[in-house]
């Protein structure tokens, strides 16, 4: 996968905590904790005030639709709804204002179940015609060109009006976190997860799909979210993971693990010293009536390999994946 980042590595090597730029603000991820400060309109952190929302501008990774609304429910949001002209309108001032005008956004509506009828995650029609979709002479968007476009982004070469693409590009995104009163005591996201975990299993995982890297800087990654490659100790969890990649769309990601026998080979460990579970129903089938691992010393790292279905895999190192970390 292809994927932009304004610094190098992904979330890499940036000491031991993670900024997160948001506008009119920043969050800290170190050792797992979260500082999460209120913003302008009832908003928290990353999320800033816009007109009537909270919107979270990302612009560190580009990846597909279906990747933006997994990155945006690891914040417990949605990709922005755009359903009022004043909405789009003070969108467009924050991108201009914020020196964001180079940026391809993904938001949300698609038409892919029925195609021409555009809706939004909630089932609501998205709003067609002037002011949204961008119009020249004699026509107007959308046009689904090429038969393929059924995801809704906005522009730059047409000023951010809304256009129509294929829901495989790999954009930005800007996420919409629901507004929480001031007098409400619901929390706004889940306590027990910083921003881009989710809760799965038994912990708190976080899905780095806009990210491919070798296992070495895969683990650089989750140090800097403040956590680790991800090790799992139960069957259960093995199960809760397989479901969420299923339920979030993103099945087509593989994800390394933080498993290897590099050190002593054929014996498998996880970062912190204790063996990896073997045989069935762990590993994956290798064929010729054995399972995996099979690589000897050129596959010392353990993947959730997506052709294999997600089931413990050994692999090279220095293969290009996505980081699953743990905090």
């Amino acid at each position: 996968m292809w994927f932009q980042l304004s610094v190098s590595l992904t979330f890499l090597l940036v000491a031991k905590a993670l900024r997160l730029w948001c506008g009119h603000g920043e969050v800290w991820l170190s050792c797992g904790c979260v500082d999460v400060e209120s913003t302008s309109g009832g908003c928290t952190s990353p999320f800033v005030g816009v007109f009537d929302q909270c919107l979270y501008f990302v612009t560190f990774a580009e990846v597909t639709h279906q990747e933006a609304r997994q990155m945006c429910h690891s914040l417990d949001a949605e990709l922005a709804i755009v359903d009022t002209a004043g909405r789009l309108s003070n969108i467009i001032y924050y991108i201009n204002d914020n020196g964001l005008t180079t940026k391809d956004f993904w938001i949300d509506g698609s038409d892919a179940e029925t195609e021409g009828d555009w809706r939004f995650y909630t089932g609501e029609p998205v709003p067609m015609g002037t002011p949204f979709w961008m119009a020249s002479i004699g026509e107007q968007q959308p046009d689904d060109s090429n038969t393929t476009e059924d995801c809704l982004h906005l522009f730059p070469g047409y000023s951010f009006y809304m256009n129509d693409v294929n829901c495989m590009r790999y954009k930005n995104l800007i996420c919409e976190q629901p507004i929480v009163e001031s007098n409400s005591s619901l929390p706004v996201r889940d306590a027990e997860c910083p921003p881009f975990f989710v809760f799965v299993g038994y912990r708190c995982l976080a899905f780095m799909t806009w990210a491919e890297q070798t296992w070495t800087e895969a683990r650089q990654s989750c140090h800097g979210l403040g956590g680790e490659l991800a090790a799992i100790y139960e069957i259960e969890e093995l199960r809760a993971i397989y479901l969420y990649l299923h339920q979030e769309g993103i099945a087509g990601h593989s994800f390394w693990l933080g498993g290897s026998d590099a050190a002593n080979e054929g014996v498998w460990v996880w970062t912190d010293g204790y063996q990896v579970e073997t045989g069935a129903p762990w590993w994956g089938y290798a064929g010729s009536y054995s399972l995996e691992p099979d690589g000897g010393s050129d596959e010392n790292c353990l993947l959730l390999d997506a052709e294999g279905f997600h089931y413990f895999r050994d692999a090279s190192c220095d293969l290009l994946m996505n980081p699953l970390c743990s905090i």
